[in-house]
């Protein structure tokens, strides 16, 4: 299977592992979304469009050169059309709206309608005006009231322009006949002085007074005739009308906006959470924190960031673990040790974390392997643990045996097996001496009990993690290997990593991991990357 098969697949299940976090992100985006959409006054939105053309006729534009008119304005569109655009929803402009509509002439109408209000330039003169309103009628009204005011002041300034203008042209016209006029007597002066050359200059200077008055007053004619044609380039093309008013917010799209954050956020979430937590979620991390396959796997409730707790199996699901992990090792599956092939050997059940499932899958362990034929003797060395047996609960065992002579205590160690549940099968029991001492020294008497079995034993050990000050040294240095219980979002990888290194340098090596929890999504053998049994005959036995 190529890598980015395998990414993509554990992708997938780390997804479907959180489907409840991902499906609570959805609702929460959906709720909020129908809270903010729902909460939200109606609006009606409506939008007209405008076109604006010279409000001077072209051909007067260049008559106008020496008259002092600024044409750098609306009038002479010169300015760039954003510009024209702030123009149209600019609040002087508004407060005229204001006051058409009827509405309260005060600053906060202003800026409310300026809230609402924009201006578009599609063109270079075509504009779109759209603006909101708490009804579509009044939506429609304002947004053709901004155009048809903007158009009309504009044509009344252009008006106004051109008017005065026109009478400035027939002023210079009127000054100019009468300053013709006055040539006439000073012309006749001349004549009778014999005063030619003077003369000529002043009926050339009453010509020229002439042509300027005529020329005023033609003037003067074409910008009173150009009244009638002010504003003919500019119109509302479209007017806005309520068949084009939306409502907003628009609660369908918000929801579908706010589903579609809350999956995105709940994708992130769970990969966020997948990648970041330190808790074995799947069977390959289990088989990579321990180097070894996983052998039995039962599935079990996720654990929740509020709940870390292992809770105990029914015994039938135990019975099943232990029975399956003892089958994958007499099948010889997973790096048979001596144990697992018939022979007399030594075996560590162990968990990373505290739990009351190792100590019945170590039992389960030990029945099965006293089912076979095999003299079986089970040690608890796990002081503090739960009891598996109730019925030996009440006996001496290991802790009582500090007390004890090392010359006799092989022999007292014997004397304190208990019957098991099952033919062939011997259980010592933790013991009555809860003293500090011997819970700390109890558990480093294995290794000699154990040496001091007679012929054809076969031991299954269950402890803690740690031993006291010694660790697993110990209990290790009385098994040939060792099988480690995982809990899915209980035990840490890097405390399940350690443990297996532990366990290899003591010279217990893991042969496989029993796991509890396992969800049904996870579809992985459970067998680390570059696995290589080793060769049976290469084990060590007892």
């Amino acid at each position: 299977m190529e890598p980015g098969t395998v990414v993509w697949r554990e992708t997938a299940q780390s997804l479907l592992r959180q489907k409840w976090l991902i499906l609570g992100c959805i609702l929460l985006g959906l709720l909020g979304a129908s809270v903010f959409a729902l909460s939200q006054t109606t609006r009606w939105t409506a939008s007209s469009q405008l076109v604006i053309g010279p409000a001077v006729p072209p051909a007067l534009v260049g008559k106008l050169s020496g008259s002092g008119a600024d044409k750098t304005g609306p009038l002479g569109m010169d300015l760039p059309a954003e510009t024209q655009a702030r123009v149209m929803a600019s609040p002087t402009l508004l407060k005229a709206v204001v006051k058409a509509l009827g509405m309260p002439n005060n600053d906060q109408t202003i800026q409310d309608l300026a809230a609402v209000t924009r201006v578009k330039a599609v063109t270079d003169n075509a504009y779109l005006v759209t603006t909101d309103g708490p009804t579509d009628q009044q939506a429609v009204d304002r947004a053709n009231t901004i155009a048809t005011i903007y158009l009309t002041q504009r044509n009344n300034e252009a008006k106004a322009l051109i008017t005065n203008l026109a009478e400035q042209a027939q002023a210079r016209s009127k000054t100019a006949q009468t300053q013709s006029k006055s040539l006439v007597n000073q012309i006749d002066e001349a004549v009778g002085r014999g005063d030619n050359q003077t003369a000529a200059a002043l009926r050339d200077q009453r010509v020229g007074l002439a042509t300027e008055a005529r020329q005023a007053a033609d003037d003067a004619a074409a910008m009173l005739k150009a009244l009638s044609a002010v504003g003919a380039g500019s119109q509302l093309v479209t007017p806005a009308t309520t068949d084009t008013a939306t409502s907003s917010p628009i609660v369908a799209r918000d929801i579908l906006v706010g589903g579609i954050l809350g999956l995105v956020l709940g994708f992130g979430l769970a990969l966020l959470r997948s990648h970041l937590t330190p808790y074995i979620l799947t069977r390959d991390q289990a088989a990579r924190a321990a180097s070894a396959p996983v052998m039995a796997a039962s599935e079990g409730k996720r654990r929740r960031f509020w709940q870390r707790s292992a809770p105990e199996l029914p015994q039938y699901e135990i019975t099943a673990l232990g029975a399956e992990a003892s089958g994958a090792l007499a099948r010889r599956e997973l790096n048979p040790r001596a144990f697992a092939g018939g022979g007399p050997g030594a075996l560590l059940v162990v968990s990373a974390s505290p739990t009351p499932n190792s100590a019945g899958i170590a039992l389960a362990m030990a029945e099965a392997n006293a089912r076979d034929g095999r003299e079986t003797l089970l040690v608890l060395a796990d002081i503090e643990g739960t009891p598996v047996l109730p019925h030996l609960t009440g006996h001496e065992g290991l802790t009582d045996l500090v007390m004890e002579p090392a010359a006799t205590r092989a022999i007292r160690a014997r004397k304190l097996f208990r019957p098991g549940t099952v033919a062939d099968l011997y259980v010592l029991p933790p013991g009555l001496n809860h003293e500090e001492t011997a819970e700390a020294v109890g558990p480093s008497l294995v290794p000699g009990i154990v040496a001091d079995l007679p012929p054809g034993y076969s031991v299954v050990i269950h402890g803690p993690a740690s031993v006291g000050r010694h660790g697993i040294t110990p209990l290790a240095a009385a098994v040939d290997a060792s099988v480690l219980v995982v809990q899915v979002g209980l035990d840490k990888e890097m405390d399940v990593a350690r443990l297996t290194g532990a366990l290899q340098f003591a010279g217990a090596p893991v042969l496989g991991v029993v796991l509890i929890g396992a969800s049904a999504q996870d579809e992985t053998l459970g067998i680390p990357l570059n696995y290589k049994p080793l060769d049976a005959g290469t084990q060590p036995t007892r």
